[in-house]
């Protein structure tokens, strides 16, 4: 690949350089990783879907938009006072056989950890990034459709996420880390039911990063206009 230029001047050769230089200190555990925060100082979005960008001349406005920041998400934890790194949680109030039909031995103990969880979410910045980077691919709806959760959603983030080359560790996003994401970006979000940690995310099925997960899987039998539609996603999405 020929070396591509920043807008701040720096070269991808000299981002390459940086970025093993972050590696060896110890600051970052590999160079996909050490890249991907150089590219965000830089535009505000990962090493693959910048280099492509900048390569092909194509750009989108250079904002921080999708992005999150930890003052967001202690926002959205405010405007959502159940929300946790877990997903939804329940009211404080009801008796320990409520609680412990849920896995937790009373209601002391619920509120224990309810407030780790909360915390959790508040310093979960990254996975949240994560998730804000996977959600510009995805189509928002003004109308109710429950076909979207939440949770399989947030596996969808991890894949897209690995596909990109992070390990599977590193993937990794929480349902709340992803529902908190949706909210900050927009999208109309609603809890399953008042027991569940779940929402259902209003967004299009027919988005490109859906499509590349629905054809991903069915590889083996797309046609020559499928493969061919897969291909400009993959390039849409920021997969080369």
């Amino acid at each position: 690949m020929s070396d591509i230029i920043f807008p701040s001047g720096l070269s991808s050769q000299r981002a390459k350089k940086r970025a093993k230089e972050l590696v060896k200190s110890g600051q970052f555990k590999n160079l996909s990783k050490a890249l991907d925060f150089i590219s965000f100082k830089e535009i505000g979005m990962p090493w693959a879907l910048a280099t492509y960008q900048l390569k092909s001349n194509y750009t989108i406005p250079i904002n921080q938009n999708y992005l999150i920041t930890t003052t967001d998400i202690e926002r959205i934890m405010e405007q959502e006072p159940l929300l946790t790194h877990h997903g939804f949680e329940y009211e404080d109030f009801f008796s320990d056989s409520f609680y412990q039909r849920y896995e937790y031995s009373s209601r002391e103990n619920y509120r224990q950890r309810f407030k780790e969880k909360r915390e959790n979410l508040k310093n979960a910045l990254e996975e949240c990034q994560k998730c804000c980077l996977y959600l510009q691919h995805l189509n928002k709806l003004k109308t109710i459709r429950y076909r979207l959760g939440s949770y399989g959603l947030k596996w969808s983030v991890e894949q897209y996420h690995y596909q990109r080359g992070l390990s599977h560790d590193d993937a990794y996003v929480s349902n709340g880390s992803f529902i908190c994401a949706a909210i900050h970006m927009g999208f109309k979000v609603i809890r399953k039911t008042s027991t569940s940690p779940n929402a259902w995310i209003c967004a299009s099925v027919n988005s490109d990063i859906i499509l590349w997960e629905k054809f991903t899987q069915d590889w083996y039998t797309l046609s020559p206009k499928e493969e061919i539609l897969l291909k400009k996603i993959k390039q849409r999405i920021g997969i080369l």
